[in-house]
């Protein structure tokens, strides 16, 4: 009997110290925990230093995977002093857009709409700017799951760990610190079945992105908790062979919650 109550007394210690135990994490690792998360809410402050000046952007966001739900919140700073205010949400198929545009501490500019994921998808296939996106399904994904830094940082990091070299960690009191480099390409592609007329003006704007960057992750559980990225993006233009560099820099914090703002109440009710 005494034998046996040993046992699970060193059991229950070893259950609960492996519990407790955080493995060094990997780029496989994070990535496999982000695509199992399903909620999580962020909050970013964004940098971007170019020829026309600096812009600072701070973002609010959440994302409710299982409800295919999502919102942000977002303030542009110019330059100049003007602040940009906008809201945004895609519930299930329907989305909302409203926006303010503040000078001198008056709103001078104001506005709001709402559509389908199927009537926005029609607009950006109309329009003259183009997506690679075949189907209103496709572009559901990339407002939900995009890599895009600000607009969802935890893909984004998804994204650019494919691409990490120089990976290090160093652990702390419960999380890791994780540090890597990455390089990412993008190259505009030219639409498919369009006429000659808009197949010349798109070659007028065929560009090339190279973003070379370094990224510092604290990360419990193989989930990112907070974070920074700091890099370089190039703009190449390929008719002109002109090119444009910007400095970016956004501080990032992350909880695995989800909760709808009051606005996005008002909008639905």
């Amino acid at each position: 009997m005494k034998r046996l109550l040993i046992l699970g007394l060193v059991f229950l210690i070893l259950v609960s110290s492996s519990a407790c135990m955080q493995r060094e994490p990997t780029p496989k690792a994070i990535i496999e925990e982000i695509e199992d998360t399903d909620k999580y809410m962020y909050s970013l402050n964004y940098t971007v230093v170019g020829s026309s000046g600096t812009s600072m952007v701070h973002y609010q966001g959440g994302f409710n995977y299982d409800r295919e739900e999502a919102f942000w919140e977002l303030a542009v700073i110019e330059e100049s002093g003007d602040i940009f205010y906008s809201n945004l949400t895609i519930l299930g198929d329907f989305m909302y857009f409203s926006y303010a545009w503040e000078r001198n501490n008056k709103i001078v500019e104001k506005g709001k709409a709402n559509m389908t994921v199927q009537e926005y998808f029609r607009e950006l296939r109309n329009g003259l700017t183009y997506i690679n996106i075949k189907s209103p399904e496709e572009l559901k994904y990339e407002i939900l799951k995009g890599s895009n830094l600000a607009r969802n940082p935890l893909y984004y990091i998804r994204d650019i760990l494919q691409n990490a070299t120089n990976f290090e960690t160093a652990e702390g009191d419960g999380v890791y610190l994780v540090v890597f480099n990455f390089s990412k390409t993008y190259e505009s592609l030219m639409p498919e079945n369009i006429t000659q007329q808009l197949r010349d003006y798109f070659e007028t704007i065929r560009h090339v992105r190279i973003i070379n960057g370094t990224a510092w992750l604290w990360i419990k559980d193989n989930l990112p908790i907070k974070g920074k990225v700091e890099g370089v993006e190039i703009f190449r233009l390929l008719i002109e062979n002109a090119t444009l560099t910007k400095k970016f820099s956004a501080r990032f914090e992350i909880t695995c919650d989800y909760k709808r703002p009051e606005w996005i109440r008002e909008v639905i009710e």
